[in-house]
């Protein structure tokens, strides 16, 4: 998966990088990666470990079944046999560069078998596919003969492809970033087509891989791009309409190859057309016109000489049109392009180059009597070519010398020493299967017979410097000097320099994008001092985790430090010392102790004196170095005398790219001193986001004179000097990114609007702003890769697109309503914001500019932020979902940066009858208040004293009633003499029943 790169080098317990004891093999995978590259490297203490460097690819086509794995798209053949491999000739390994995790390999004589694997094809497995081979050919299909044989495999990401007779077919693997698109068969594609043959796409680009399907038979002329993207497998027919051979009207025409530059959107076409017996070869130019890709044209870039051409000493001869040929004829078999160089070749008996595709040179080194069947290229400034018959060829891009490997007095004394060492990797009895490349360079794969007749399948490096220098020894010349005592043997060294160093190079990880962290070993405090299972599981839980870190770290809000690891540690750092302690006296958990500051990321790392294999360039940025070169001859730059020293700097795009290369005589060192520097244009690319859409390019820097000539001896083995190809990636650089400095924007906000107001409840990652307030925001660019951060100065657009009344309830805007809501030409009064200096873009809104333009809230009527109702005691208050982009607007970077982050505002007013609603309210409780209160301090006392009177005038009711019924009930006892009371005596009563009352 594409994206920022990120380097895991691991060591046995170094101190640098993500280091594993070389013991422990597995590895933690990244997120999301099918293809990892490990090396494992000694820190030369205690028992010495040879280095190693390995693939760890993710296999989608394996399955778990009864405790053993087996393969989901065939049977696995337990046995290879010699039929299998022998007289068979070799075949291309066709794949996506530094995508495909599976690398396959038809080509068995008629069975329908492929080599396949996941590691470089260091363990190989024989598969035997499940699929039916039921084609029949017919007139509109002509096929000369049936085989089973699977020939055309193609791998990518997660799908490959073979081609059996005219049929094609796909199969998905089983990735868990691709859920439900695997497969369980093989499915057919291109129904009722006839497909003569498939052409690689070996670049991706744009998020998409792709494969090139050529029909034949009465088809002739059509071809189908075919294009992966999320697993997803689709074809197209072009060119639309009718085929190139209906273009060209031509009575004989087939078209044999297609190449696709994804960048450009062009696509390059070998065709062959005349009449019969009398054809030439064309290199055809076809591109779709319009981005809906309902039009496209036909150009006839270039035609082929019949003949080869007559070679000359000069190794090369430019076709102008004058030149001298052979009775041969020239029979072009394919294409082979690199868009870093833009450098083409046509191969088959001849080889042609072109920088241009319009004008070519014709390569005299390789003999006519050969045919070149297949090419391999690194990308990277080498290609390989293999013949019909075996032969092994040796490009360098930017050269136009051709080295013969295989066979040749090189190899055979290679041979020779591999057989004096008794390496396992050579034999007298070998089939060469293929030839390719990886990220370790060119490797051949080999079916080797023993002594005893047993065969295996062997991948063996194919040392292309060592076989140079054995060619390049048995070529010197040599004397004997006989002036001294003794007479002296000494070789002329066809080198133009003795040494070569390389100077003022700046820190790579600026410009190769490649991210380092240290992740040292846990400590185990063992007596023997040995790792554990428990704390090797540890140490993979940790690394793993800190992937994880790494791949999911994209905050908004700007850290005080971009670093995955510091919030890992940074609330235990603080019992750092204890743990310490504890590990001490040997009483940590487990026995194993974890050192916090062993887990953090590397910045600033030396060049180690080697230039880069590929470098990023943004918008008028400058690499620069120098290279110093010893002469072995006397030499002088003076006057017009001739130099020794030359140094040649090609740009693959001079309008894209500059090169400056300044020269300095060091007379008294017999040396020179070469100061290069490259600068983009900023002509060449406009904006996209980081690390996306980059343009290809190339810059080829060779002393001249050194190519094939120029070794020096490493551990490593023979490397070439002197020729140096670095890949050049215009545009956006990965790993940059915009955040929202939430710091300086409250600091800024203070210092301009002399106060500033936090929420009542406070939130330490999202502070508040008050709505009132002018509101200045500012931006940080953020470098992950070299943890530099600077403010963003340049011009943005700033849009509302969503919005809510607390976090988990955001809603987002429509794309109307983002347009009514922000921009200022707007009429439906649905503003949000607005700036009083209303600079707008093309598209209506508003360009803010780094600390001048200050926003001031609106929230309209018709905006989702009005009139919004307050649910406690405090102020209304709104999260607003704001979207960031310099995108159109902003000239000074590549980069297309864009940042959605969430802006707490409070404050917020009320609208005016809402307003008058509560202040309706609030005016009716005050009044009510006042009114009791005034109430309960004038009219309380006289109630009171009114309802203490009516309480004395009732209880004197209730008594005085009592009174009767008591006397009443005691004169009327029949056994008593009725009596009758004076009138004196009842008032006497009556007064003494007040007194008791």
């Amino acid at each position: 998966m594409s994206g920022a790169p990120f380097q895991t080098h691991t060591e046995s317990c170094g101190k640098e990088d993500i280091c594993i004891p070389s013991w422990y093999t597995p590895m933690p995978m990244k997120n999301g990666s099918v293809v990892m590259e490990v090396e494992i490297s000694s820190n030369n203490h205690g028992e010495l470990i040879g280095d190693a460097r390995y693939m760890i690819n993710i296999n989608g086509f394996l399955k778990k079944d009864k405790d053993k794995l087996i393969f989901t798209l065939g049977s696995e053949v337990m046995a290879m046999t010699h039929r299998h491999f022998i007289n068979a000739p070799s075949r291309p390994v066709w794949a996506t560069v530094d995508q495909a995790p599976v690398l396959i390999l038809g080509g068995i004589p008629e069975e329908k078998m492929i080599l396949i694997s996941d590691s470089s094809f260091r363990e190989i497995s024989l598969v035997e596919l499940n699929i039916d081979s039921c084609w029949l050919g017919s007139l509109q299909c002509p096929q000369e003969h049936f085989t089973a044989s699977i020939f055309d495999t193609i791998s990518t990401e997660s799908v490959l492809f073979i081609r059996q007779n005219q049929l094609v077919y796909y199969f998905t693997g089983n990735y868990s970033h691709f859920p439900q698109k695997a497969t369980r068969n093989w499915i057919q594609v291109l129904h009722k087509r006839c497909i003569k043959k498939l052409c690689p796409v070996e670049l991706h680009g744009n998020g998409s891989e792709h494969i090139l399907a050529l029909a034949g038979g009465n088809e002739e002329g059509f071809f189908y791009l075919g294009t992966i993207k999320d697993a997803t497998v689709t074809f197209k027919q072009l060119p639309l309409s009718s085929s190139i051979c209906a273009t060209f009207q031509d009575p004989k025409c087939s078209l044999h190859w297609v190449i696709y530059d994804v960048h450009e959107d062009i696509f390059l076409l070998l065709m062959e057309l005349g009449k019969e017996g009398h054809t030439t070869f064309s290199i055809v130019q076809y591109v779709l016109v319009s981005n809906d890709y309902h039009h496209d044209s036909v150009q006839l870039l270039y035609k082929i000489p019949r003949f080869i051409p007559e070679g000359k000493k000069a190794s090369f001869v430019m076709l102008l049109g004058m030149e001298e040929y052979t009775d041969s004829l020239l029979v072009p078999k394919g294409l082979h392009y690199n868009p870093f160089s833009n450098l083409l070749y046509i191969w088959g008996n001849a080889i042609l180059q072109s920088y241009d595709n319009k004008n070519y040179i014709y390569l005299d080194d390789f003999p006519k009597e050969s045919s070149v069947k297949y090419m391999a290229s690194s990308y990277k400034g080498e290609v390989i070519c293999v013949t019909e018959n075996e032969e092994i060829w040796f490009i360098v891009e930017g050269s136009f010398k051709v080295h013969r490997l295989y066979p040749s007095d090189g190899w055979q004394m290679l041979f020779t020493l591999s057989q004096m060492q008794a390496s396992s990797l050579y034999s007298t009895n070998e089939t060469s299967v293929s030839i390719f490349y990886d990220n370790m360079g060119p490797q051949q794969l080999v079916y080797l017979i023993n002594k005893k007749g047993e065969g295996k399948l062997v991948t063996r490096p194919l040392p292309v410097s060592q076989i140079l220098v054995y060619q390049l020894l048995s070529l010197t010349t040599y004397k004997i000097s006989t002036e001294l005592p003794l007479e002296t043997l000494s070789y002329n060294n066809p080198c133009p320099f003795e040494v070569l160093q390389l100077r003022d190079l700046p820190n790579p990880q600026r410009y190769t994008r490649v991210e380092r962290y240290r992740a040292l070993p846990p400590f185990v405090s063992s007596d023997a001092g040995f790792h554990t299972k428990v704390s090797l599981a540890i140490y993979q839980g940790l690394v793993y985790h800190l992937l994880w870190l790494h791949s999911k770290y994209n905050k908004a809000y700007a850290d005080p430090v971009h670093d995955p690891t510091w919030r890992w540690w940074k609330d235990k750092k603080k019992h750092k010392d204890f743990f310490f302690y504890k590990a001490s006296n040997f009483e940590s958990m487990y026995g194993v102790h974890i050192e916090m500051d062993g887990y953090e990321k590397l910045y600033k790392l030396n060049a180690q004196n080697r230039l880069p294999e590929y470098i990023y360039l943004d918008k008028g940025a400058t690499y620069s170095f120098s290279i110093y070169l010893v002469s072995p001859k006397i030499s002088y730059t003076i006057g017009k005398q001739k130099r020794h020293l030359r140094l040649a700097v090609i740009m693959a795009d001079p309008m894209c790219v500059s090169a400056t290369v300044k020269e300095q005589a060091l007379v008294n060192r017999n040396a020179m001193l070469f100061q290069v520097s490259v600068k983009d244009k900023s002509q060449c690319f406009k904006q996209s986001i980081s690390g996306h859409n980059l343009r290809k390019t190339a810059l080829h820097i060779k002393v001249v004179g050194s190519v094939g000539k120029c070794f020096v001896r490493t551990r490593y083995g023979h490397l070439m000097q002197g020729t140096h190809m670095i890949r050049i990636y215009i545009g956006c650089p990965p790993r940059k990114r915009l955040a929202f400095d939430f710091t300086m924007t409250v600091e800024q906000n203070r210092r301009i609007n002399k106060r500033y107001f936090d929420c009542v409840h406070k939130e330490d990652e999202m502070p508040c702003f008050l709505f009132s307030d002018s509101f200045f925001p500012f931006f940080l660019i953020q470098d992950m890769v070299t943890g530099e951060s600077g403010s963003f100065n340049g011009s943005y657009v700033l849009k509302v697109i969503g919005g809510g009344t607390s976090k988990h309830n955001i809603v987002d805007y429509s794309e109307a309503d983002i347009y009514r809501y922000n921009s200022p030409k707007d009429n439906t009064d649905s503003l949000i914001w607005t700036v009083r200096d209303n600079w707008m873009d093309h598209h209506s809104f508003s360009i803010l500019q780094h600390n001048k333009t200050g926003i001031e809230w609106l929230c309209l009527k018709n905006s989702p932020c009005h009139d919004v109702v307050p649910h406690s005691f405090y102020s209304p208050e709104f999260f607003f979902k704001i979207m960031v982009s310099n995108r159109d607007v902003d000239t000074s970077s590549y980069c297309d940066y864009q940042l959605t982050f969430l802006l707490h505002v409070h404050g917020l007013p009320l609208s005016p009858q809402r307003a008058l609603f509560f202040l309706w309210v609030t005016l009716f409780a005050a009044l009510s208040f006042v009114f009791f209160y005034l109430f309960s301090c004038f009219l309380w006392p006289r109630l009171k004293s009114c309802w203490i009177f009516i309480k004395m005038k009732f209880t004197d009711l209730i008594t005085e009633e009592s009174f009767y019924t008591y006397t009443t009930s005691a004169t009327s006892v029949p056994s008593m003499v009725s009596s009758r009371l004076s009138a004196g005596e009842r008032t006497s009563v009556r007064s003494r029943s007040k007194k008791k009352i």
